[in-house]
């Protein structure tokens, strides 16, 4: 499956969960059965449960999805749009970006800086 298919099959998912409801706080509900739903297509991932990060100590829980490869699939990333520099499209797909954190020991350098 190519990149741009999995890009389609997750925004259709998104929209049919969020309908024209934002993404914000929604992303616990759109991965966890968007991961069983992917198996269908063959695509291996796995929930993960992390912290976003941001500006000088601002950070909130969040879910996204692992790839195999090791990618980030997040059909919730615009939700931090609001926050400064951040602009990702609905459905991201790609390296983790860095101010998603998945580890204690992350998280606790982050909190450190």
């Amino acid at each position: 499956m190519t990149d741009k298919n999995l890009i389609k099959i997750v925004a259709e998912f998104r929209a049919g969960i969020l309908g024209p409801k934002p993404s914000k706080s929604m992303c616990f509900a759109v991965c966890a059965p968007l991961a069983g739903y992917l198996g269908f297509y063959g695509v291996q991932a796995k929930i993960v449960e992390g912290v976003v990060v941001k500006d000088g100590g601002w950070e909130t829980n969040h879910f996204w999805l692992e790839l195999a490869d090791g990618r980030v699939l997040d059909p919730t990333a615009d939700q931090f749009n609001d926050l400064p520099d951040i602009h990702l499209p609905p459905v991201y797909l790609g390296p983790r970006p860095a101010w998603f954190l998945k580890t204690d020991a992350e998280i606790a350098d982050q909190r450190k800086s």
